[in-house]
């Protein structure tokens, strides 16, 4: 899937437009990026709707919130931030897996080996209605768009604590997290015990309650999804208390302090709708790339000889690829769903790989071979291609339709080297 939207980037270079603002940029051959061309409407919209297709979205989400300063996006970006290097490389191309912790802020996030999917839910305890009455003390976090092809690695909710003076500062609370779960009556909601933290009173800063196994129940019967409910016990006097007087930040809190859930997913296979007409199309002209190569080949001559007294081809080597997506209109005011990164950076392959094969181009034995054959008997044997030699994964930040915050891994994304194969 990646490695077809990196061979239509490629094609579109060679496929001339005349309307307004373009979207992506190349490299000019004496190492400055530039516009390629003009994008046509047509070519936009195509363009958006393959990125799309690869977030396994059917459109663009439309989040009624995208401010990046609430708690949600706050962790999510510091994250990010954390797993992947510039431009959303993913520093561990296996997985979002790291070796070590990794700290967010001020608190502490878990290795999370095998996943390739992170979301942030936000709570939307007050819009449901027999979670109303005690929304200081209840969270519902949104698991319908989680299909059951995505597998829990993990799930954490997310509590700030700030002192609590009013109570010395050994004593100690237990806060209670609690399933809820429908009773006989229709009315009846039945608490099921689902985590536990034991804090001081002086405790200040995220407490992380593992959610594991509700995520799980909640991927697999989205139905039995009723929400969270909370205690907090002082142990000491052993009678309950109210969760304010504790510190605990609710909803009506500081926006970057709220309660939030994390899930850790797992996708071996990802999840995409059907193809468009229009994408269809589009994997069709492909075949027509040979034809147009000419054209591009010209254009890339005339480029080099500008940087390259003498003129001719350079050898095969990764050429810069960009995709701007302010200028595909999804980094802009009000439509600001996706976070980070800025861009898109492809690459791509692009030169000869004709006899003699320098060090530098990285060939393979096969294609050194190739080349000799191809010199002395052309029509038997063509000569080896530029293509790339390591491709690396690209992660995207964005907002949903609901306003959790996501990141996905798509593997397979960046050129990261050439060589003749």
């Amino acid at each position: 899937m990646a490695d077809s939207f990196l061979c239509l980037l490629t094609t579109m270079l060679v496929v001339r437009t005349t309307l307004a603002s373009s979207a992506y940029y190349v490299d000019n051959g004496i190492g400055q990026m530039e516009k390629m061309h003009e994008m046509s409407s047509r070519d936009k919209r195509e363009l958006q709707t393959e990125i799309l297709t690869l977030l396994g979205l059917h459109q663009k989400p439309k989040p009624k919130s995208s401010t990046t300063t609430d708690s949600a996006p706050t962790f999510m970006l510091s994250l990010y931030n954390s797993i992947t290097s510039d431009n959303g490389v993913v520093k561990d191309d296996s997985t979002f897996h790291t070796s070590h912790n990794v700290t967010v802020g001020d608190s502490v996030v878990q290795p999370i080996e095998g996943t390739d999917i992170i979301i942030s839910f936000v709570n939307k305890a007050k819009k449901v209605p027999h979670l109303r009455h005690e929304k200081d003390r209840t969270f519902y976090f949104d698991f319908k768009d989680v299909t059951p092809k995505e597998t829990v690695v993990g799930a954490e909710l997310r509590l700030y604590k700030e002192k609590a003076d009013r109570w010395k500062k050994n004593h100690e609370f237990l806060i209670q997290i609690f399933m809820l779960v429908q009773g006989k009556d229709p009315e009846d909601k039945l608490l099921q015990p689902a985590s536990n933290v034991t804090v001081f009173a002086n405790t200040e800063g995220w407490i992380t309650f593992n959610m594991t196994h509700a995520a799980e129940l909640w991927t697999k019967h989205t139905e039995a999804n009723l929400g969270l409910f909370m205690k907090v016990l002082f142990i000491t006097k052993g009678r309950e208390i109210d969760p304010n007087k504790l510190g605990i930040v609710s909803y009506r809190g500081s926006e970057d302090k709220r309660p939030f859930m994390v899930g850790f997913f797992s996708s071996q296979e990802m999840v995409y709708p059907h193809r468009t007409q229009t994408a269809l199309r589009r994997r069709r002209e492909l075949y027509s790339y040979r034809d147009e190569k000419e054209k591009y080949q010209d254009y890339n001559l005339r480029r080099h000889k500008r940087g390259v007294s003498g003129g001719g081809r350079w050898p095969c080597q990764r050429r810069a690829l960009y995709v701007l997506f302010r200028d595909l209109g999804w980094q802009k005011a009000g439509e600001n769903w996706i976070i980070a990164p800025d861009g898109y950076h492809a690459f791509f392959c692009e030169g000869e790989c004709s006899f003699p094969i320098g060090n530098n181009v990285n060939a393979t034995n096969h294609a050194i071979v190739q080349t000799l054959v191809h010199m002395f008997t052309p029509n038997k044997a063509p000569s080896p291609g530029c293509a790339p030699s390591k491709l690396s994964s690209q992660s995207i930040l964005y907002f949903d339709d609901d306003g959790n915050v996501v990141l996905k891994k798509f593997p397979k994304m960046i050129v990261m080297s050439c060589g003749c194969h």
